[in-house]
């Protein structure tokens, strides 16, 4: 079977603020660092990250932190490095991140006419209380121009970003939320996160302190399967644990993840993987900074994934989607079956209806994707 044509994740950390719940590769925006990175970052595309001169990609993701905060000449700067260096498919899925408040209509403009076709958008929430007590910067209001701001501007491929378990939400405020997000005109997908807390975090700190009160857990685990059969209703089909596409809006990008796809990253603390080997850049920006400016190569760490490891990641990745995976496929493609532990903690699965099997395919249920992280560990 060929090789899936690789995406490029190209990371861009600087946010106006951190919010209170962030654990992710991320700083408070400096302009004369900023132009610094941009400079390296431009640097390492154009290395292309060990691919062959003339490498297909058709995707390319610029995530974060905010890329939206950043000048709009930086974004087409780094796409048109992209196609220098790399042989981008007619139809390249370009997604770009972005945070309500820092769009402009001339930003837009100069996205969509550098190829960005595709707008991921931070909402988190439509409740102002939920936003301030979560840090964020922006308020419902400023999400709903800014979706008008999209629409305007040509793009029809949005995605929303929303999140479960904020202070202070209750059935009502999510289900306003959720109601707000999908009737939402050029809104074709949506991702539902679970809060989840890092204990060094801001928010996590608040909370072991009492300071803030976050919803129940069983109650956040009641409100995300209705949200799964409600916005089936309205046409949004789960393809994945967190992502919901209305047909034809699935994220290229994101899939390449759970099928295990190539990826090539550049930035800060990015990760790659070739389908065999995985290596990750020096998170510190200063040090990718310095590193990129003298010469050196940014990676800092690496490893072959093979045997054991990554039957694992397979099993886990795969699961995360809906469609989930043949089991007698991978046995064909291993040579062997499963090992012995793992299809006895799959069997314990489906009788605890976690897991169904139909044949030789297996998924998860929404039972089963509400506890994906203690079943995950089986095969870890």
């Amino acid at each position: 079977m060929p090789q899936a044509e690789p995406g490029l994740y190209l990371h861009l950390p600087f946010c106006l603020s951190r919010c209170h719940y962030c654990h992710f590769n991320s700083v408070v925006y400096d302009a004369p660092l900023e132009a610094r990175y941009a400079a390296a970052l431009l640097g390492e595309v154009r290395l292309g990250a060990r691919a062959p001169e003339g490498a297909r990609a058709n995707s390319v993701y610029f995530g974060g932190g905010t890329p939206s905060l950043l000048p709009a000449e930086r974004i087409a700067a780094l796409v048109a490095a992209c196609r220098e260096r790399f042989q981008l498919s007619d139809d390249c899925e370009i997604s770009l991140e972005a945070n309500p408040g820092t769009l402009s209509a001339e930003k837009a403009a100069l996205w969509r006419s550098s190829g960005v076709n595709r707008v991921s958008l931070g909402a988190q929430s439509f409740s102002d209380g939920e936003l301030r007590a979560a840090g964020r910067a922006h308020t419902a209001a400023m999400t709903g121009a800014s979706l008008e701001l999209l629409r305007q501007s040509g793009f029809d491929n949005i995605s929303l970003d929303l999140m479960l378990g904020l202070p202070h939400q209750t059935p009502g405020s999510w289900r306003r939320t959720l109601e707000t997000a999908a009737a939402s005109s050029g809104v074709g997908h949506m991702s539902l996160y679970m809060l989840d807390l890092d204990e060094e975090c801001p928010l996590g700190a608040m909370a072991r302190e009492g300071k803030v009160t976050l919803p129940d857990g069983d109650e956040t685990a009641d409100l995300y399967a209705a949200s799964v059969e409600y916005l089936r209703a309205c046409g949004f089909e789960q393809y994945e644990i967190s992502n919901f596409s209305r047909p034809g809006f699935r994220s290229r990008h994101n899939l390449k993840y759970w099928r295990r796809e190539p990826v090539l990253a550049f930035g800060a603390g990015a990760c790659s993987f070739d389908g065999r080997r995985r290596w990750t850049n020096a998170s510190g920006v200063e040090d990718y900074c310095r590193r990129i400016e003298s010469g050196r190569s940014p990676e800092t760490g690496a490893e072959t994934v093979e045997g054991e490891r990554a039957l694992s990641e397979t099993l886990f990745l795969s699961l995360r989607l809906t469609e989930g995976l043949d089991l007698d496929r991978l046995a064909a493609s291993r040579g062997e079956p499963l090992p012995e532990a793992y299809a006895a903690a799959i069997d314990e699965f489906c009788a605890r209806g976690w897991m169904e099997r139909r044949g030789s395919h297996l998924r998860l249920t929404v039972p089963g994707m509400l506890l994906s992280n203690e079943i995950f560990q089986e095969f870890v």
